[in-house]
Parts: structure tokens; sequence; C-alpha cells
């Protein structure tokens, strides 16, 4: 029961690790975990795994979360007021170490090639992802023509993918739990050919499924929605890679882009 217990306080590592994986960190071997499963009377892993990704999926999500993160707060001692706040900076610290020690450089490259050949630059995530892909159209757009933020304002920016093809370029951002728009739209996509660079924190999730490059951005620790440092770090990095890539005519642009922003005297 001890095994279970641990399953049960960890839904997100059982929900989304492969059996090997999952009883490697737990010091068993799989076949341990699939007589677990049998003796729970499922079917095998796969069943039994298939709960807790139906617990992850279900729109109490974040209140699950939340309702964690104040019970744990409430149940400890810390030594000071900011304890709770040390904890997160720890977690979102771990997170943008645990993001740049996986960014593989061939897959950054050939993310900001795709970006740089491609006709037309799509750029979708919704919901909790919004914030990140409105981040990475507005600086994108500095730097090359044709980008375009998908918003599906009254739904009418989902038939956008209509006018794509192989010649295009979808970048999805989807953290978990996936928005259905965004899944939506990149499945269209695909389904037109176009090239997909997925960017997410679940590399097993769908958006990474219907991609042809991912980035991993990880968001692990106790904040009851989904850390984001990462992510942004990661946008940051891809605009970085894209903007020395582009050398001069990424500054002719951007020095164009400051000209007109002082001729109106935006602020």
């Amino acid at each position: 029961m001890t095994l279970l217990e641990s399953f049960l306080a960890q839904p997100q590592q059982v929900g989304l690790s492969s059996i090997s994986a999952l009883a490697q960190d737990h010091g068993v071997n799989a076949s341990t975990l699939t007589r677990l499963c049998k003796a729970l009377h499922f079917d095998g892993f796969k069943t039994f795994q298939a709960l807790f990704r139906e617990d992850l999926a279900d729109s109490s999500f974040y209140s699950s979360r939340a309702q964690r993160l104040i019970g744990d707060t409430q149940q400890s001692q810390p030594l000071s007021a900011l304890a709770p706040e040390q904890a997160l900076y720890q977690a979102e610290h771990d997170n943008v170490r645990a993001c740049v020690e996986a960014i593989d450089d061939n897959t950054l490259e050939a993310a900001c090639a795709q970006l740089v050949s491609a006709r037309r630059v799509h750029i979708v995530g919704l919901r909790a992802s919004f914030a990140a892909a409105h981040y990475l159209a507005y600086y994108l757009d500095y730097l090359r023509d044709d980008v375009q933020l998908i918003a599906s304002t009254a739904g009418v920016d989902v038939e956008r993918v209509l006018d794509l093809d192989e010649r295009d370029c979808v970048v999805a951002i989807a953290f978990r739990p996936e928005s259905r728009s965004t899944l939506d739209y990149a499945r269209a996509a695909a389904h037109q050919g176009t090239p997909i660079i997925g960017l997410t924190n679940h590399p097993r999730g769908e958006v990474p499924g219907l991609s042809s490059l991912t980035l991993v951005a990880a968001a692990a620790g106790p904040f009851f929605f989904n850390p984001m440092s990462s992510l942004f770090l990661l946008i940051e990095m891809l605009l970085s890679r894209l903007a020395t890539r582009l050398g001069p005519e990424a500054i002719k642009r951007i020095r164009r882009r400051e000209a007109l922003i002082a001729r109106l005297s935006v602020e």
C-alpha cells in the first residue's frame, strides 16, 4: 500500500510517465507495478494510468493544486513569513535550470530555421498559454513579416488555418491541461501538412505528438497554476537565436519599428 499511496500523492507523475520510468523512480521493477494493477482489478498498467490522466484533464485541475498548496502551507511550520514564497522561487529556479539543461541545440536551430523560411507564421496558445503566445507573436513581428496571433475572437480566427500549407509554420503553445481550441487548430494545421513547432511542459501531450519540433519548458512546483518562467525564457532564447541568425536584417527591422513608434508617439 505504500507504493499506491505514493502514486496517489503524485498523480501527475503517474499520469505522464511510462511504466519503466515510473518503476525506476520508485525503485521497483516494472513487473511490480503490473502486479499492483492486477491486484486492484485493472487489466494492466495502461488502464490504471488512464484514471490518473482523466484526473489531470479534469476541470478541477487548478483548484486541486490550489487546495494542495494551501494545505501544505497551513500544515508546515515555516521559519519565516517568506517561506512559501521562497519555495515558489526555488521551484521556478529549478524549472529554469531544467529547461536550459534539457534544451537541444539542434532542435532550437531547426525551429529558428523554420521561423525564418516559413511564408507565414501562425502562433496559437489559448487560455493559460495566451500571454506567452502574445509575447512571442509581438516580438517575432519585429523580426519578420506575416506573423499572425490566433486569438479565436468570436471563433473567426480558427478559420485562418485554411490559408496554411507546407510552406507555412504554426507555433502551438500548450501547457497541461492542453486547451481544446489550441489542439483543434494544431490538428487542422497538421492535416494540411503545415509544420508545427510545439512549446509545452508536457512532452507526452498531444501537441508534441502533432509537432515536427518540440521545445519543453519545465513547469513543476507548488504554484497552483502552471509556472511560466521557463516558458518565457524559452521564448526569449528562441527570439534571441532568431535575431542572431538574421543579423543586420534584424537590426534594420527593429530600427524601423522603433522609428514608427517614435513618430506616432506611442507610449
